[in-house]
């Protein structure tokens, strides 16, 4: 039964890292990236998404912006190595960007602002993990408000979305439900469409969690 579960959780991390990536236009070898979970690489997206599950089960679990900084960095270090991922300044990977981005339109916070922000974000993200209950689906919006906020600060040049994707994968494991796909396909109709408000992203949580 054990390795049942284990094939399947498997499944589900490499369609998550297939998926997330799709999402910024950057395609994978689904093969390659089981492959790689399966031997417990420790490098790139799925070293990235492993991290954050061990991260689960030890008794320092709790999300540092130093976690935050090395999944970044991991997952945007060998992004070039895929079809539509472009090579990164060694500037932008794992440190908080220092230029002005925008995001659908809209302007980021000031990058002179983001370590300030990150700080604010990460202590509330630790304060709320320190009481949540388990398994209960009340947590689902308090994690889609996280992501929304995580995103709206946009703290780093690049990797910003498969970085808050990844970082919901551990709180929704932290706190005990279990995770969803950000689905590529639809990512223009019911994703990209929901970082106009907190309200829309929770709803867009509750969909595909009940999926």
């Amino acid at each position: 039964m054990k390795k049942q579960k284990d094939e399947k959780f498997v499944k589900f991390l490499a369609r998550f890292i297939v998926e997330s990536d799709a999402i910024e236009s950057i395609k994978d070898d689904p093969r390659l990236v089981k492959i790689q979970l399966k031997e417990n690489s420790q490098e790139g997206h799925v070293g990235a998404l492993l991290l954050l599950e061990n991260l689960v089960h030890v008794k320092e679990r709790i999300l540092t912006e130093d976690v935050v900084r090395k999944i970044q960095g991991l997952i945007t270090k060998e992004q070039h190595k895929k079809p539509g991922g472009e090579m990164l300044p060694a500037e932008w990977i794992g440190k908080y960007r220092t230029i002005n981005v925008r995001i659908g339109g809209r302007i980021a916070p000031l990058p002179m602002s983001v370590p300030e922000l990150m700080i604010d974000w990460i202590t509330r993200v630790e304060n709320w993990q320190k009481t949540c209950q388990q398994s209960d689906v009340s947590n689902l919006p308090k994690i889609a408000k996280f992501h929304f906020e995580y995103e709206l600060i946009h703290p780093f040049a690049d990797g910003n979305g498969r970085s808050g994707r990844a970082i919901v994968f551990y709180l929704m494991r932290y706190c005990g439900l279990k995770p969803f796909i950000f689905s590529a396909a639809d990512r223009f109709e019911t994703y990209y469409c929901c970082f106009q408000n907190p309200e829309a992203m929770c709803q867009y949580f509750e969909k595909r969690y009940q999926k």
